[in-house]
């Protein structure tokens, strides 16, 4: 009976132990001579007329936890001896535009613009952030055109427009503004940085002569269209009506509740105030008249 191509199954159970049992006797395989799991595949297939494959084997110790003693990798490279593809440390290599350098074995590889930003400044780690090239060649590894930044900091330059276009110095301004923004919103809270920064940004905006050419322009042909029609005219004045209204109830309410207060807590500037407004209406009125 022909056993190509068998997999195990319950009919084979006292195959497998025996199986198992020599997979065992033999682990770890570096050191009963084999040097790849191929070569346990084919010795099995030898000696109990089976025709397994490596990967079926290594899936049937994986579920009996059976440890094989071998990387994944089915390299007949003997022990001892490196790999066609082993690069020593120093090696160069380009990964996804960057270039990256080979610091230590087995595999362990560094950012070139790091390891050249970190042997210029020693005891200093970039880890955890991000050197950048201040003039956007990614080939320029001058220690003056490196600088390490804070993640946040990134981020940050991106919300306020610097690009991989910027020069070199519009990108040193823009990481400045960066780096004053989080140092206010350290000291003040995110909350209140937030709202003083937009503060800004609107009364940098409402004192630009040209954002306001482009109020009035837009102001003047939102009214025009108004005007034109009848039904959203009279609507517009209703509304402006209203909002007049209720902040002269508004103002009121204030005044009130401020000659209140002057009264209780503050006799002579209350006489004061109410002296003045005395005259005032007197004046009016004689100018009335």
């Amino acid at each position: 009976m022909s056993t190509k191509g068998k997999k195990w199954t319950r009919k084979d159970r006292k195959w497998t132990e025996e199986i198992m049992n020599f997979v065992k006797s033999v682990c770890p395989l570096r050191e009963h001579g084999f040097s790849s799991r191929r070569e346990l595949a084919e010795e099995i297939n030898r000696r109990f007329c089976r025709e397994f494959t490596d990967r079926a084997l290594c899936t049937h110790c994986y579920d009996n936890g059976i440890q094989l003693g071998l990387c994944n990798s089915n390299s007949d490279v003997p022990r001892g001896e490196k790999h066609w593809r082993h690069r020593p440390v120093g090696s160069f290599q380009e990964k996804k535009g960057y270039i990256r350098i080979k610091v230590a074995e087995p595999n362990k590889w560094m950012q070139y613009q790091r390891y050249v930003w970190e042997q210029n400044h020693p005891g200093q780690s970039a880890e955890g952030k991000t050197v950048i090239f201040m003039d956007g060649n990614i080939r320029n590894f001058d220690p003056s055109n490196l600088e390490c930044v804070e993640r946040a900091e990134l981020s940050v330059m991106a919300e306020l427009g610097c690009t991989a276009a910027c020069t070199k110095e519009e990108r040193e301004l823009y990481l400045l503004r960066a780096r004053l923004l989080l140092a206010k919103s350290t000291i003040l809270g995110a909350k209140e940085a937030a709202k003083r920064h937009n503060k800004m940004n609107y009364e940098r905006r409402k004192n630009d002569p040209e954002f306001k050419a482009k109020c009035a322009a837009y102001a003047k042909q939102r009214m025009a269209e108004i005007m034109a029609d009848p039904v959203r005219h009279q609507e517009y004045l209703e509304k402006q009506r209203a909002y007049r209204e209720k902040n002269r109830e508004r103002i009121n309410q204030w005044a009130n509740e401020r000659r209140a207060y002057l009264k209780e807590n503050e006799p002579d500037k209350y006489m004061a105030k109410l002296l003045k407004e005395r005259a005032r209406h007197k004046k009016e009125g004689k100018r009335n008249d």
